[in-house]
């Protein structure tokens, strides 16, 4: 079992590592249409449940603003890139925050999303554990909210 988002294989079906269970729900994602380029939302799920002490602010700050676009803003995942790609240029880095990582209890990770159906089933999976994941983590929302909306 993964220590930090909880994947256990479960079904015979299932990759034996979370890793391996992302690369293969990676697999999927990337070949879908662009946009909405659901695979943003699957890398950004997957890295905020993998954060761990030491990991660069930019990680920990983009993953979590990925969520909070999709689920409070209702953006794609094409929409989220962009967004990543503007804010990785503020010349005000030095000044960004940087935001604990406590550990948590998730209810949804990569194995309930590569379980479901590929197709709209499993899009709609991609989705739920987005939303999932930014629900689970509530001290993080003033501060990326903040962070997210300033310029």
């Amino acid at each position: 079992m993964c220590h930090l988002c909880g994947y256990q294989q479960g079904l015979p079906s299932l990759p034996v590592s979370c890793i391996d269970a992302q690369f293969e729900l990676c697999a999927y994602t990337l070949v879908q249409p662009r946009p909405p380029f659901i695979h943003q939302l699957a890398v950004d799920a997957y890295a905020v449940q993998h954060l761990e002490e030491g990991r660069s602010p930019i990680s920990i700050l983009f993953g979590l603003m990925g969520l909070f676009m999709v689920v409070e803003q209702g953006a794609t995942g094409l929409e989220v890139q962009q967004a990543h790609q503007r804010k990785a240029k503020d010349p005000g880095r030095a000044n960004w925050p940087k935001p604990t990582v406590q550990r948590h209890s998730f209810p949804m990770n990569v194995g309930h999303v590569l379980s479901a159906a590929p197709g709209p089933i499993r899009d709609h999976a991609i989705h739920r554990w987005v939303e999932s994941t930014w629900q689970a983590l509530p001290e993080a929302h003033e501060v990326i909210r903040h962070f997210c909306l300033s310029r």
